[in-house]
C-alpha cells in the first residue's frame, strides 16, 4: 500500500489537511505501507519554499514522519512537482500521439468570454472544442510561428462512476467535465494532469482527500485511463465546517496547524482531536497515535461533513495536559513564560494551574496574576486593611522563613498561620480572603500554598508591606528623610 499527501505550498497548513494527511499516515501504518510527501508546487509564481519549510515542520510537530519526501529522499523521486516537468511532458507527449490530446491556441479572453457566457445562461462552464478540429497542418504551422498554445485532455463520451472506499458508488455526469488544460502555454502542467503522471509513477495505491476534490476525481480517473495504468482507490472524507454550516475559515478563528502551535495547544491533542472528526469510535475519545494507527478504518470514517468544535478541542487538550507527567508539565509551563522568571515560582505557577489549564498559551497571563497583578481595586483593597493584624502577623511569619518556599513549606506556614487566628477566633476566610488580596490584588485564584511558593521572601513581604502602608492614609507610610 502506497499513500500520499500532497500539499501546495501557498499558505500554511491549513488544518483540514492536516486531516487529509492523518488520515493517510494512519491507513499507511495501519497497512504496513509508505506513506510519501510529495510537494505539489506546480503553481510557481503563488509558491513559496519558506511556506513549504513550515508545511513539513508542522507534519512533524503532529508527529506525523514520511518514508519518501523531498527532504528525506527515496526511489520515486523527485518529490517537488516543479522537478517533474520531463515526466509530465512525456505523458502529455503520448496523449497527443494517441489522439487524447490536442493543441489549444485560445487567448485567455476568448476562454474568459465562455464562461461569462455560460453563467449568464445558467450553464456550467465548459470549452467548446473549438481548436479540436484544427487540422494538423494549422497546427504545425501555428506552433512554427511561436504561437502560444496549451494542451488539452481530451474527454471521452459518458459519465464517469468512481468506486470510493467511503461514500460508495458515486457517478459523475458527463456535463459537468470540460476538456481540462493538462500543460499551460508556458509548458508546466496543471494540476489533475501532474498528480496524475506522478501517482502513476509513484506506485501510489490509494488517494485520501476531501469530497471537494470528487470533480477532480472524475478528470484524473479519466486521465489515469488514458495513460493505459490503473487509477489508484480512492477514498474521499468529508470536508471540516464552522459552527455556522460554512467552510472552516479564518472567520472561525484559528485555521492553521501553527496557529494552535503558538496558541500552546498539544500535538497529542490536535491529531486525537482531528482523528475523531467523522470517525465513529464509540465512547472512548482520548486516544494516542499508535491506537489511531491499529484501529483506522475506511468503514468507520463518515461521509457527512463534520463541524469543527473548539470546546471539544479544548476538552481533549486539558486532559492531555492532565495526563502529563509533572516534570513534563512543568518544562512546558516555564518555557512559555517571560525570560527570567524564577524557576521555583515556574515550578510553583505550573502545579498550581494543571487542573485548569486549557492550553499552554494561556500561561503567560495565568502567571502573570500572580507574579505581576495589577493594584487592588478599592473595595478590595478594604478588605484587606480591614484585616492589617491578620497581615501584620502573616508578615513575621513569612520574614522568618527562607527566601523561597516549596508549596509543602508555605502549607506548613499556613498552618501556623491559621493556627494563630483560631486562638483569636479568626475564622478562614477573614485570614486567608485579605492575605490573597494583598498578594495577588484580587479575591480567586490558585490556592495560596502556590502562592507563597510562586514568591520569594522579599516580593511577599514588599506586597503586604503595600498594603499595610495604605491603613492610614491610603499612601505608602513615609520613611526616615522624606519630607513630610
Amino acid at each position: 500500500m502506497r499513500v500520499r499527501f500532497a500539499p501546495s505550498p501557498t499558505g500554511s497548513l491549513h488544518i483540514g489537511s492536516a486531516r487529509t494527511a492523518l488520515y493517510n499516515y494512519l491507513f499507511a501504518r495501519h497497512s504496513g505501507g509508505s506513506f510519501v510527501l510529495r510537494v505539489d508546487d506546480t503553481d510557481l509564481a503563488r509558491s513559496d519554499g519558506a511556506l513549504e519549510a513550515s508545511i513539513l515542520e508542522d507534519l512533524r510537530w503532529l508527529g506525523l514522519a514520511w518514508d519518501e519526501g523531498p527532504d528525506v529522499g527515496g526511489p520515486s523521486g523527485p518529490y517537488r512537482q516543479s522537478e517533474r516537468s520531463r515526466q509530465h511532458m512525456a505523458a502529455a507527449e503520448h496523449l497527443l500521439a494517441t489522439g487524447q490530446a490536442y493543441r489549444c491556441f485560445c487567448p485567455e479572453e476568448r476562454l474568459e468570454e465562455l464562461r461569462r457566457a455560460a453563467l449568464a445562461e445558467g450553464r456550467t462552464p465548459r470549452y467548446d472544442r473549438r481548436c479540436l478540429a484544427l487540422p494538423e497542418r494549422e497546427v504545425r504551422r501555428r506552433l512554427d510561428a511561436g504561437e502560444p498554445a496549451a494542451i488539452r485532455f481530451r474527454v471521452p463520451a459518458g459519465e464517469v462512476v468512481v468506486d470510493d472506499l467511503i461514500r460508495g458508488r458515486v457517478v459523475i455526469g458527463a456535463d459537468a467535465l470540460s476538456d481540462p488544460i493538462i500543460v499551460r502555454s508556458e509548458g508546466l502542467a496543471g494540476y489533475n494532469f501532474a498528480s496524475v503522471v506522478d501517482d502513476r509513477d509513484m506506485g501510489i495505491t490509494h488517494v485520501i482527500r476531501g469530497d471537494d476534490h470528487l470533480t477532480n476525481t472524475a478528470r484524473q480517473q479519466l486521465l489515469f485511463e488514458a495513460l493505459g495504468g490503473p487509477a489508484p482507490r480512492w477514498a474521499h472524507h468529508s470536508m471540516v465546517l464552522g459552527r455556522d454550516g460554512g467552510k472552516l475559515s479564518k472567520r472561525h478563528g484559528a485555521t492553521a496547524v501553527g496557529d494552535y502551535r503558538d496558541l500552546g495547544y498539544l500535538p497529542e491533542a490536535i491529531v486525537n482531536y482531528l482523528a475523531l472528526l467523522g470517525w465513529s469510535h464509540g465512547e472512548d475519545e482520548v486516544l494516542d497515535l499508535d491506537r489511531l494507527v491499529a484501529e483506522f478504518d475506511f468503514a468507520k470514517l463518515s461521509s457527512s461533513p463534520a463541524v469543527f468544535d473548539l470546546a471539544k478541542l479544548d476538552w481533549l487538550d486539558h486532559e492531555r495536559i492532565m495526563a502529563l507527567a509533572p516534570e513534563e508539565h512543568e518544562r512546558r509551563f516555564a518555557e512559555r513564560l517571560p525570560a527570567g522568571t524564577p524557576p521555583q515560582a515556574a515550578a510553583a505557577l505550573a502545579a498550581a494551574f494543571q487542573p485548569s489549564l486549557v492550553r499552554y498559551g494561556d500561561a503567560p497571563a495565568a502567571a502573570a496574576a500572580v507574579l505581576a497583578p495589577p493594584p487592588a481595586p478599592p473595595d478590595l483593597l478594604a478588605v484587606a486593611l480591614a484585616a492589617a493584624p491578620q497581615l501584620t502577623r502573616m508578615r513575621e511569619l513569612r520574614a522568618g522563613a527562607p527566601e523561597w518556599l516549596t508549596p509543602a513549606g508555605a502549607r506548613d506556614l499556613l498552618a501556623t498561620y491559621r493556627a494563630w487566628g483560631k486562638e483569636r477566633g479568626i475564622g478562614a476566610r477573614d485570614l486567608l480572603m485579605p492575605l490573597r488580596i494583598a498578594l495577588t490584588s484580587a479575591q480567586h485564584g490558585p490556592e495560596l500554598p502556590f502562592v507563597l511558593a510562586a514568591l520569594d521572601r522579599e516580593t511577599a513581604l514588599s506586597r503586604l508591606d503595600l498594603t499595610l502602608a495604605g491603613n492610614a492614609a491610603g499612601e505608602p507610610t513615609p520613611t526616615p528623610g522624606d519630607q513630610p
